[in-house]
């Protein structure tokens, strides 16, 4: 992998975007993290790296495998020209306010600064990506803040995300839910009724739609986490068990319930949690990004947990469906531009790859006898060769 950094800078952020640059790929996608403006650089551009590699690249590969082994052939008559056939790299992008004011400010999209503010910033990135020909598209989703990708959209028309009058998806924190749903539910959410379901990072973008899914669906001893409840910046469902919640950990509490386990989070609390707790049986369900350590670090993890009886399922195979339907926007954006974009075709087309994708790791992990997660790095790397 050929790792290409950009930078730009603006008085009120810096913004870093990598991408692995490679023959044959139509662009490189990505998504946007904001990242606390006394992050160094160093750690900016290790974060930066990793996502790229180990999230934005790895979830085009494995979608790029699924399309070209025909996992949406039925519906080739309601694609745009392109998608099927289509091969997406891996990008990423990270703004670093430069001072706390600013940081505050884009925490908070009701804040009368907001727009103004990172208006600015998304120019010097909208010009960043115009100057290199649109080969790398970016989605700027970091928080919940809808409407974003429409502002980058004012600078540069390689964003994607946009409102649906614009041909655009609106947004892909719904399509990911649809995959994540989808995931359980393949691998037996209903036999969790009455048994403990717990939901860490609830209150987020992707966690608040798979809460929902648990509370029309009769299950019956569902419990919440979330930092957000414990700040008082988000009230918890009332119908619902509130655990405590700790920055980058998950907590005992959540994880000795056993049962179901399933985390939204930001990324790396496995690594720091007392992951012994989990009763055998269990199944953790990592629904992020960097949600297993690099290398082999993470593979010795997941294979510990394996061992005493805990299905872990890692967050790559989980959390597609943005990056999914973000190419179909595109390539809907180039051909089909005068049709609204079709969002039930979008969230079927998630479904199917995640079936398909399900199935083809657990063929691997069976044939193999590995964890889910080194039967998906092996999917990933064999076709890759």
């Amino acid at each position: 992998m050929s790792i290409k950094v950009l930078r730009t800078s603006h008085a009120y952020a810096d913004a870093w975007v990598a991408f692995d640059e490679q023959e044959g790929f139509d662009y490189y996608y990505g998504g946007t993290r904001m990242v606390e403006p006394d992050m160094g650089e160093t750690e900016v551009l290790e974060v930066l790296c990793r996502l790229m590699s180990e999230e934005s690249a790895f979830k085009n590969r494995i979608i790029n495998i699924a399309l070209a082994d025909g996992a949406l052939s039925a519906h080739s008559e309601r694609m745009p020209a392109g998608f099927r056939g289509s091969k997406v790299g891996g990008a990423r992008c990270i703004i670093r306010p430069r001072d706390e004011e600013v940081f505050r400010i884009f925490q908070d999209p009701q804040h009368s600064e907001f727009e103004s503010t990172i208006s600015q910033v998304f120019q010097e990135i909208g010009e960043l990506l115009n100057d290199h020909g649109g080969a790398v598209k970016l989605t700027p989703d970091f928080g919940r803040f809808a409407g974003l990708a429409d502002i980058l959209a004012r600078f540069t028309p390689h964003v994607l995300g946009i409102r649906c009058e614009d041909g655009g998806c609106g947004g892909k924190s719904s399509y990911a839910a649809t995959g994540i749903i989808t995931a359980l539910e393949k691998l037996g959410a209903s036999d969790y009724r009455r048994k403990p379901v717990t939901l860490i990072g609830s209150a987020g973008a992707l966690g608040s739609d798979i809460t929902k899914y648990f509370l029309s669906h009769g299950f019956e001893d569902v419990a919440v986490c979330d930092l957000a409840y414990d700040s008082q910046q988000a009230d918890a469902p009332a119908r619902l068990k509130t655990l405590p919640s700790q920055v980058k950990v998950l907590t005992n509490r959540c994880l000795e319930r056993g049962g179901m386990i399933i985390a939204t989070t930001y990324g790396g609390e496995l690594a720091n949690s007392d992951h012994e707790v989990i009763p055998p049986g269990s199944l953790l369900v990592l629904a992020h990004n960097l949600s297993v350590p690099q290398g082999e670090t993470g593979v010795s993890l997941m294979r510990e947990i394996a061992s005493r009886g805990v299905t872990a399922v890692p967050g790559q195979l989980l959390t597609f469906g943005g990056a999914l339907t973000s190419r179909l926007e595109w390539f809907w954006r180039q051909s089909k531009a005068s049709q609204p974009f079709d969002k039930v075709l979008a969230h079927t087309i998630v479904r199917e790859v995640m079936e398909f994708l399900l199935t083809e790791t657990e063929r691997l992990r069976a044939f193999l006898n590995v964890t889910p997660y080194e039967a998906l790095l092996h999917l990933a790397r064999e076709r890759a060769a």
